[in-house]
């Protein structure tokens, strides 16, 4: 019996598997599984240290002198090739810019200066109706209508694009140009139909269109260069 009173009896009861229990547990936490987990978090972090310690000392014993020159080299070899294809990149777009420009500046020149020169001494000639019929009508003043001389100047453009085609241009620009705007132009419901007088020109058979000259300043040549004017 011991000389303490209920020591005995306390020794007893923690050798008990009750005992055991009680003693690792407090306030409802596992002590000895936290400690657990605690300690193996410790070490690992501890392994984690060390490892990184001799990588990092394996990593500066091969960085010798040798390995960090040919680093070097290398990127400067990267660089020097990064520049060289932006170089590249931007001298292919002022290439290309240049033969833009290049081009447009040797585009053909136009054959006609105007609508008006190329309705004049070219379309009435080739293009010949005997107008002044219910068949066809035309109007010798055809400066006048706006639709006829929107008209006639697709007509111009079309001719002038068409020509540099020495193959099927000039097919093409009657079949889908000349045709299709000459029979309306030419049509009693078209721009000249409601005109007064024009049932009563009847030029010969085999004539050009009946024409007359638009006022002086209306169609200017399109291939003269305007003067600037002079600055004050």
């Amino acid at each position: 019996m011991s000389d303490d009173w209920g020591t005995d009896d306390m020794e007893e009861s923690t050798q008990t598997p009750a005992g055991r229990a009680a003693r690792s547990t407090a306030f409802g936490v596992d002590i000895s599984d936290l400690a657990a987990q605690l300690v193996d978090a410790q070490v690992k972090a501890s392994v984690k240290a060390a490892v990184a310690d001799v990588a990092a000392e394996a990593v500066k014993a091969a960085l010798t002198e040798d390995v960090m020159n040919a680093l070097r080299e290398k990127a400067a070899a990267d660089a020097e090739a990064a520049i060289t294809m932006q170089l590249e990149a931007e001298e292919a777009v002022e290439a290309e810019l240049d033969g833009a420009g290049a081009a447009a500046e040797a585009s053909p020149e136009l054959y006609y200066g105007s609508v008006d020169e190329f309705v004049r001494t070219y379309l009435r000639f080739v293009y010949k109706r005997r107008v002044g019929t219910k068949e066809f009508v035309w109007a010798a003043d055809w400066w006048r209508y706006d639709e006829a001389v929107i008209r006639l100047e697709a007509l111009w453009r079309a001719w002038e694009h068409l020509r540099l085609d020495p193959a099927t241009g000039m097919s093409v620009w009657f079949r889908d140009h000349a045709d299709h705007h000459m029979s309306v132009l030419l049509s009693e419901t078209g721009p000249f139909g409601a005109a007064e007088g024009l049932h009563d020109v009847r030029p010969q058979k085999g004539d050009p269109l009946p024409y007359t000259d638009p006022p002086e300043g209306m169609f200017p040549d399109v291939r003269v260069p305007v003067a600037e004017p002079d600055a004050a």
